[in-house]
């Protein structure tokens, strides 16, 4: 019994000093720049009882994935896809490890470096909508915080604050609503200034045709950001879906207040009127967002619009008249001519920015009313 004993303590004694090795074995292949046998070596020992608990094997661990990924040598690269993942969790658990700070100084730029490359790595993620290695990504960032000695994570706008905000983004592009409501409301609760927050947020409640709960992150958003152009247009666009012209009216002209240049919000306003059969202001209102932008092709367009059908009225007017009245048809027959020539301006320049099949069938249209033949055939 006792020499049975003896056995299986040597045998346990023998597997403590083989892990000790692989501590030893990982150390050695990084300072020999064999990383392949690092890895191997550094793993091994990360999982075993007698070694998982070092903090200096963790950081030869980090540092070995450091080097994995920063190599310039493709076979290198290759031999772990996660390098930067792996090294800033090991970095991570060294220092958690390591209660008398012993290896605090030698670890705290590697982690700041690491975290850097692993944060790059995320939006990569994101672009290529590998959402879940994001998220999985941004969780690992979360916890390196902590160990932010030096404000080094934060000079790497790796905060708190713009972490909540992309996993916010993250779940929003993965289609994740209940994730992307839970970290809205987490930055609206710390005041978080982006205005995406609030138009996101605004777009998920209209696919749930929860109309109220839209417009209210619009409200809220508006207390911040009064004049961004974005939550402005995204509460215009659900008025104008409800046919609600008053309100939004007013709305309009709230957003011209704030931005009295802004031709697109102009436009808008000068559409709006049209609907309502306002033609004097929606007039106005083209004439105003053409004057901000000379080139503005919908401004010009529906201005053209307008002096179009106001002339085809006159047209009507003069057919309505008795055959003898013919001084009432000289005068009418000059007001309609007058509208449409400055339809052909507005027209001509609305082709001019972009020629469309529409805009040259009205000019055509126009001058063949004018009796215009030759320029008639330019638009043939």
């Amino acid at each position: 019994m006792k020499s049975t004993l003896t056995g299986i303590l040597m045998v346990a004694a023998t597997l403590v000093s083989a892990q000790s090795n692989q501590v030893t074995n990982a150390s050695n292949g990084l300072r020999n720049d064999e990383l392949d046998k690092a890895k191997v070596a550094a793993d091994a020992a990360s999982i075993h009882e007698s070694t998982k608990s070092s903090a200096k094997l963790w950081m030869y661990r980090g540092q070995i994935y450091q080097r994995i990924y920063e190599s310039k040598k493709e076979e290198v690269k290759k031999l772990d896809a996660d390098a930067q993942e792996k090294a800033v969790e090991s970095f991570i658990t060294c220092l958690k490890l390591d209660k008398d700070n012993i290896y605090k100084d030698q670890v705290k730029n590697n982690i700041v470096q690491t975290c850097a490359s692993l944060d790059y790595k995320v939006k990569y993620f994101v672009d290529i909508k590998e959402y879940g290695k994001a998220i999985a990504g941004l969780d690992l960032l979360e916890q390196a915080l902590p160990y932010d000695f030096d404000g080094g994570l934060k000079r790497n706008n790796i905060t708190k604050e713009n972490l909540m905000l992309m996993h916010f983004k993250v779940y929003s592009r993965s289609g994740d609503k209940e994730k992307t409501k839970e970290f809205a409301d987490k930055l609206i609760a710390i005041k978080f200034k982006d205005a995406s927050i609030y138009t996101n947020m605004a777009k998920i409640y209209l696919i749930d045709k929860d109309t109220a709960k839209a417009l209210s992150y619009i409200e809220k958003g508006k207390l911040i950001f009064e004049d961004n152009m974005e939550l402005i247009n995204t509460e215009i666009n659900i008025y104008l879906a409800q046919h609600k012209t008053d309100i939004l009216k007013t709305k309009l002209t709230d957003a011209i207040a704030i931005s009295p240049d802004n031709e697109v919000l102009h436009c808008v306003l000068g559409n709006l009127y049209v609907q309502t059969k306002d033609n004097e202001n929606a007039e106005k209102e083209f004439q105003k967002a053409i004057e901000i932008k000379p080139d503005y092709d919908l401004a010009n367009y529906n201005l053209g619009v307008i002096y179009f059908n106001s002339g085809n009225e006159w047209g009507e007017k003069i057919n309505a008249l008795p055959m003898n009245d013919t001084k009432k048809a000289k005068e009418f027959e000059e007001k309609k001519n007058e509208l449409y020539r400055k339809a052909v301006v507005n027209f001509e320049k609305s082709y001019e920015i972009s020629p469309d099949k529409a805009t040259k069938q009205r000019l055509r249209q126009l001058y063949l009313k004018l009796g215009e033949m030759e320029k008639a055939e330019k638009y043939k």
